[in-house]
């Protein structure tokens, strides 16, 4: 049997090519290779080629259908290489091979981590308030996966220990502390990434945060005075002091309260602060008051029940007119006694004024609008000369007050 021979096409008959090799990057990570491009470039229009680095080829394809492609993951160890693109040539085209390529397969990705607290500051015993998060990524900008911890110090955290970073979840993570974790004090946190089988570790530039221990307060409320008139509380000034149980400048308000109702809020200014009342705000009468500090985020609540106002009847003053300083037996009745009760700041006094001779009283003055008048009766006094004063008898608002100086009356014969 005669045997085959193939003939290849005469160099005479081809065109020669030239090839060339461009990479996406002269840098992969292991294990990402899939993702990493290799194009060649060829002056002709069909014909196979492929990519090597010498002894282990890559991939391949045909001119007339791609002209890049991608090494399976994992295709080369760690380490340097010179690649190269071969075409192997077509009728028409002779075969060329490119010039070599550098290129790096990294072990491990390098990865930055970083962290970022909810609040530099985190009250003893709350710690769970405060949020950490953090995030990996790949120095192409990938999200790395891996483990993270977190730690105050070269302490981990209870509740951020070993919480795994994926691309599904972007690089990132969350975790809260621990309930009265921390003792009170500054502590660094940091994020430790521990690396993963593609991925380098890293740890965060450290954030400060400062654990603070709440502390108890008392607060005490002052009167400027025990006692203030009624529609005269304006003059009333309230002062409220707040003192930390060690150290500090509480913060916030205190609401002053008699019972139910809400006498004054203070804002507080250096841990004091002060409010007066408003005119007419009270009615006379007698009211203990609560003063409690709201607290803050460092100071506890407290409160101060030691003191009590009193709301004093607004003060009078009562005026008396005679019609006539003399008057004849049995002619008493030409006698008109006039009062006026004028209230020490406004408003009109209510209720009834009595006139007395002496000890005696001789007749009662219903008031209307503040004032009123009576008159004597025929023979009422007998004869000689009398004292007379006009006694306001006061009512819910208004204290009693009586005319001076006295009136004198003078009772003739006829």
């Amino acid at each position: 049997m005669a045997a085959v021979v193939t003939a290849s096409p005469a160099s005479a008959d081809t065109d020669p090519t030239t090839t060339t090799l461009t990479l996406a990057s002269h840098r992969v990570v292991f294990g990402f290779e899939g993702t990493f491009t290799m194009s060649i470039g060829v002056n002709a229009s069909s014909g196979s080629w492929e990519i090597s680095d010498g002894p282990t080829v890559l991939c391949g394809g045909d001119l007339s259908t791609s002209t890049s492609c991608s090494m399976a993951p994992g295709a080369l160890p760690p380490g340097n290489y010179n690649l190269f693109a071969i075409y192997f040539g077509n009728e028409n085209s002779s075969p060329s091979t490119s010039g070599p390529e550098a290129l790096t397969v990294v072990a491990q990705q390098p990865t930055a981590t970083s962290l970022t607290l909810s609040s530099p500051r985190v009250i003893v015993g709350q710690e769970q308030s405060e949020e950490v998060d953090f995030q990996v990524v790949g120095d192409t900008g990938n999200a790395a996966e891996g483990p993270v911890t977190v730690l105050a110090g070269s302490t981990p955290l209870s509740n951020c220990t070993n919480i795994e970073v994926s691309a599904g979840t972007f690089g990132e993570g969350r975790c809260s502390l621990t309930a009265s974790e921390l003792p009170a004090g500054t502590y660094q946190l940091t994020a430790r990434f521990d690396g993963s089988q593609n991925f380098a570790g890293s740890t965060s530039a450290p954030q400060t945060l400062t654990a603070v221990a709440q502390q108890s307060t008392t607060t005490s409320l002052t009167l400027s005075a025990p006692s203030v008139p009624f529609a005269s509380e304006q003059t009333e000034t309230l002062t409220a002091t707040v003192t930390p149980a060690t150290s500090g400048t509480p913060t916030g308000n205190v609401t002053v309260k008699s019972g139910s109702t809400t006498v004054c809020t203070i804002a507080l200014a250096n841990a004091t602060g002060k409010c007066t009342l408003t005119g007419s705000q009270l009615p006379p009468g007698s009211y203990p008051l609560t003063a409690t500090y709201s607290g803050d985020d460092i100071y506890t609540t407290s409160a101060d029940t030691a003191q009590t106002l009193t709301v004093a009847k607004e003060p009078t003053t009562t005026d008396l007119a005679l019609s006539a300083d003399t008057i004849a037996v049995g002619s008493e009745q030409a006698e008109l006694f006039t009062v006026q009760v004028i209230p020490a700041t406004s408003g009109t006094p209510a209720g009834n004024v009595t006139v007395k001779a002496g000890a005696t009283a001789v007749c009662t003055i219903v008031l209307t609008s503040g004032t009123g008048n009576c008159t004597l009766t025929p023979r009422q006094l007998a004869r000689g000369s009398y004292q007379i004063t006009a006694t306001y008898n006061g009512d819910t608002t208004y204290a009693k007050s009586t005319s001076s100086p006295p009136q004198t009356l003078t009772v003739t014969r006829r």
